[in-house]
């Protein structure tokens, strides 16, 4: 047998290579990309999934909207058996005045009359002011039109404390039944039937309703509350005359007369 000298390595069984350094590092990176690509697709898929989920606002809702041109807007509904003209104003302003205005002015697009003048006196009913001056005292309608710089408010008080305010402003008040406050049906004294009429509101928007027959007032009511009207003044009402633009024609309500009573007032929407 060879001896084996002290400088000489004797390798038994089969022979191992020597693994490459840094081999390992290479192996590391390669499993890192792969979980970053594999998170990346997840990620892209999930905003993918949610974008199909967006709710798209309208653009009437959104901040972006088109303004509406003036104009009164029609259509007729009845409901409890109940028949209503219901006139949308929209993009109009409001002011009170003392005398009918002008078919001939094409700014003015609906003119209706606002407070009752008494037979007895021809004074104005109730509470009644006029680009900041009081013209008509009283409280017998608890009801209130407010009118600042051509926006309506509608609500129901016995005091001062609105009309006080427009009267510093230089606005407009006047005082009538409340009909519906609040979606709520309110109580009020008058009897019989008639040809009715209101301003009523809807979220921000406002109408003028009119009755197509004779109705009394709580059925009026109660179909303007079912109609879905948060708030509701009684206007005056029968065959008291107005008129209305419509799709550049004049239309007329009730029956003109040759001498109206003095001190008859008149609500008019005219284009902004």
């Amino acid at each position: 047998m060879k001896q084996i000298e002290d400088d000489e390595i004797e390798v038994l069984g089969t022979t191992k290579k020597e693994r490459p350094k840094g081999k390992w590092w290479i192996a590391v990176c390669i499993a890192l990309l792969c979980v970053l690509f594999i998170g990346y697709f997840l990620y892209e898929k999930e905003e993918s999934r949610q974008e199909e989920n967006v709710e798209i606002i309208p653009e009437e809702e959104s901040d972006l909207r088109i303004p509406m041109r003036p104009e009164v807007v029609w259509r007729a509904d009845s409901i409890n058996d109940v028949a209503l003209n219901i006139y949308a104003l929209q993009n109009l302003r409001v002011e009170l005045a003392l005398q009918m205005p002008n078919p001939d002015d094409t700014t003015i697009y609906f003119t209706l009359q606002a407070a009752d003048v008494r037979r007895d006196n021809q004074e104005i009913l109730g509470d009644f002011v006029l680009r900041g001056k009081q013209l008509a005292r009283g409280k017998r309608k608890t009801g209130y039109c407010a009118i600042l710089d051509g926006t309506i408010s509608i609500g129901n008080s016995l005091n001062d404390e609105v009309k006080e305010y427009c009267i510093r402003q230089n606005g407009d008040f006047f005082r009538q039944y409340i009909l519906v406050l609040d979606g709520e049906i309110q109580e009020n004294r008058l009897k019989g039937k008639a040809m009715r009429r209101a301003l009523a509101q809807q979220g921000k928007d406002f109408y003028i309703v009119t009755t197509r027959n004779r109705e009394s007032l709580y059925d009026f009511s109660e179909a303007l509350t079912d109609m879905g009207f948060t708030n509701a003044l009684y206007l005056v009402g029968g065959i008291s005359y107005g008129w209305y633009r419509l799709e550049d024609k004049v239309y007329e309500l009730g029956k003109e007369v040759e001498n109206p009573l003095p001190n008859t007032s008149y609500l008019v929407f005219r284009s902004k």
